[in-house]
């Protein structure tokens, strides 16, 4: 889920979305028995905790269970209704319950193979990963503790510590190309979940499971109304803010936040009016922080804690997964270079001068989206181009050109199918090399040829 998921998630990274280590202490500045602007705050910092409960809910209503991986065997296609897919990786995921116990995500050699399982907390947090990256390729087992946790682990079995009792972990598996699909096909069913409390028994292989990202589609929050503090005041009960965080939760007493007492109509009217005041300046905020190269955005600050309400709050806005800037980073476009809003109606171009194609220690992608953030489909069942892309035509030079519309150009070109309206493009660069980000390699801006 890029993304997810874009990954995904998740136009998350390639809108600017902020990251930042430590909490900004202007960001909640407003004086306490300010009833609207607490509310308002309230709002932003308990967002990414009500997108989780809301998953959570759809999970549960599309029956499926927790400690228990539910895999995509295919790449994503248009059907896939989860915003931003790559095509590049399968997909699963897996609700852990650390109630009872630690579970044991175990994963299996992949030979060098990209992989990563990305672990969030209930609050929105990339805490930890799993995967290529981050702890390399050979088999492993991996004990996620709950807080508190104070036992003793086997052998071979490495502890990665939760903030929370709840944890989604998101999968993904690299696809070299069509005939890698059923090598990649038996890593990706090859990750297992398991009680440490039965280890090294009991392990669940991850069921098939078509689409698995759907249940994680962009939530429109704009209508919740007061009652989204409701849903705020049962998920904190489950989920206690975690240390860093509680002194803020605290500040917002006087709004009776799960409380169970009967609300004013004014108190009623503060919180309702919370909620589209708290989407605008979570989406104002969002695009101060995006760092632009040739007109490329990108998000070079998400890290693994995001201690800023507003950074955490627009991170997961659009659904959870946007990864840290080592693991993966997406730069995106929706402008040609007048200004003006990509449009299939043109032609465009990307050219990478010889040498110059995304530096990457996994795999790059450039996948074009349709103004909704779905794949565009379309007759040549084209949707990216990749350093894995069968049949790509360089230059003499060793130049790579892609041309971008709605119209197939004429001869023997590399060719991105648009609709003939708005539309997107992602360059997602996983594991991406120092020069990427320092900034010291730039994206060749996009050129309007038509």
């Amino acid at each position: 889920m890029d993304s997810l998921i874009a990954s995904r998630r998740h136009f998350l990274a390639a809108a600017g979305f902020a990251g930042a280590a430590a909490l900004a202490p202007t960001s909640f500045a407003q004086a306490a028995d300010d009833i609207p602007a607490l509310a308002e705050q309230a709002f932003i910092w308990g967002l990414p905790l009500v997108l989780t409960g809301r998953y959570l809910d759809l999970s549960v209503k599309a029956g499926l269970g927790f400690n228990q991986f539910y895999i995509s065997p295919d790449l994503s296609t248009p059907a896939t209704r989860a915003a931003g897919p790559n095509i590049d990786t399968l997909y699963g995921f897996a609700w852990l319950d650390l109630a009872s116990g630690p579970q044991v995500v175990a994963v299996p050699d992949t030979q060098d193979r990209y992989y990563s399982v990305q672990f969030l907390d209930t609050y929105g947090d990339s805490f930890a990963y799993v995967g290529r990256r981050a702890t390399g390729t050979k088999a492993g087992a991996y004990a996620i503790t709950p807080p508190g946790w104070t036992g003793s682990l086997p052998a071979a079995v490495h502890e990665i510590k939760s903030p929370t009792v709840k944890v989604l972990a998101l999968l993904r598996t690299l696809v070299r190309g069509n005939a890698d699909l059923a090598a990649a096909r038996a890593v990706h069913s090859a990750y297992t979940t398991g009680a440490l409390s039965e280890w090294p028994n009991g392990r669940r292989a991850g069921i098939a499971r078509g689409e698995s990202l759907n249940v994680f589609p962009a939530l429109d929050l704009s209508g919740a109304g007061a009652g989204y503090f409701d849903e705020l005041g049962a998920l904190v009960r489950q989920y206690p803010p975690l240390p860093e965080d509680a002194a803020t939760f605290a500040r917002f007493a006087p709004l009776g936040i799960g409380d169970g007492k009967p609300r004013g109509a004014a108190l009623t009217a503060a919180l309702a009016a919370a909620v589209p005041s708290g989407l605008a300046r979570i989406k104002a905020d969002r695009a101060t922080h995006a760092t632009v190269i040739n007109g490329w955005r990108t998000n070079l600050s998400i890290v693994p804690f995001i201690r800023d309400p507003l950074a955490r709050a627009g991170n997961n806005l659009i659904g959870p997964g946007a990864h840290i800037a080592e693991e993966a980073l997406y730069f995106g476009a929706t402008q040609g270079p007048d200004g003006a809003p990509l449009n299939g109606a043109h032609r465009y171009r990307l050219r990478f001068a010889p040498g110059q194609t995304p530096p990457v220690d996994a795999f790059w992608s450039l996948i074009l989206y349709d103004k909704n953030f779905f794949l565009f489909d379309n007759p040549a069942n084209r949707y990216a181009f990749n350093d894995r892309s069968e049949g790509l035509i360089r230059g003499a030079d060793g130049s790579l050109e892609i041309l971008i519309g709605a119209d197939r150009p004429g001869g023997q070109v590399n060719w991105l199918p648009a609709p003939r309206d708005v539309f997107q493009l992602i360059v997602r660069f996983y594991q991406p090399q120092p020069s990427v980000l320092d900034k010291t390699y730039r994206l060749p801006a996009i050129e309007q040829v038509g």
